[in-house]
């Protein structure tokens, strides 16, 4: 039997990579959270800032930092993939192409597969209309990432709390919580929540 295939995407903030309990954390949630497909997009975290180091030092050109960063994403999603369990990873945009084209079979067993996003921009969607800026973030590449690929949800695990009302998503970018393109990005889909996996603990089981 098939149905309609509902997709959830997961932003796994880079900064998490460094948590000594991610798989754990991260296991948990999703027992507590099931979806029958979930892509995990894994954001830059310390690799990428070490880009934002240099450049405050050399000036880079603005365009080449962007996708130097967005390339560095491939890194990190292969490091996540080592060291989340039960997880797929996608290097390639055919395979992705090729999953997402397949009718989903009711299944006891949710799929949860790591999604290379630089490869997705570079050959698919070019920088899926966003500037070559700093101000864009693996957040907003998230949200269009799951707008074209039609995500009845988004979550963005962090390593924090998201400040005040985390349904205003104009007041979490004026915090700095979220960039600003992606309140513009996100509102178009159905469900977005925010998640401190830092602080995340299983919820006791009757």
């Amino acid at each position: 039997m098939t149905e309609v295939k509902k997709i959830r995407v997961i932003k796994l903030g880079g900064s998490l990579l460094t948590l000594p309990s991610l798989n754990e954390k991260f296991q948990h949630w999703c027992d507590e959270n099931p979806h029958p497909l979930s892509l995990v997009i894994v954001g830059g975290g310390g690799v990428v800032n070490a880009i934002r180091e240099i450049d405050r030092v050399g000036q880079l050109p603005e365009a080449f930092c962007h996708w130097t960063c967005i390339d560095l994403l491939q890194h990190t999603a292969r490091v996540a993939h080592q060291i989340l369990d039960n997880v797929e990873l996608w290097e390639t945009l055919d395979q992705l192409r090729e999953r997402l084209a397949q009718p989903l079979v009711s299944s006891p067993s949710p799929v949860t597969s790591i999604v290379q996003l630089g490869l997705c921009i570079r050959r698919g969607e070019p920088n899926m209309g966003l500037p070559e800026s700093w101000e864009v973030t693996s957040d907003a590449l998230a949200a269009a990432f799951a707008r074209i690929n039609a995500a009845e949800e988004l979550v963005l695990m962090k390593s924090c709390d998201a400040p005040g009302d985390d349904s205003q998503l104009e007041r979490l970018a004026a915090a700095g919580f979220v960039d600003p393109y992606f309140g513009g990005l996100a509102k178009t889909i159905e469900r977005v929540s925010f998640v401190n996996l830092r602080s995340f603990h299983e919820a006791h089981r009757a």
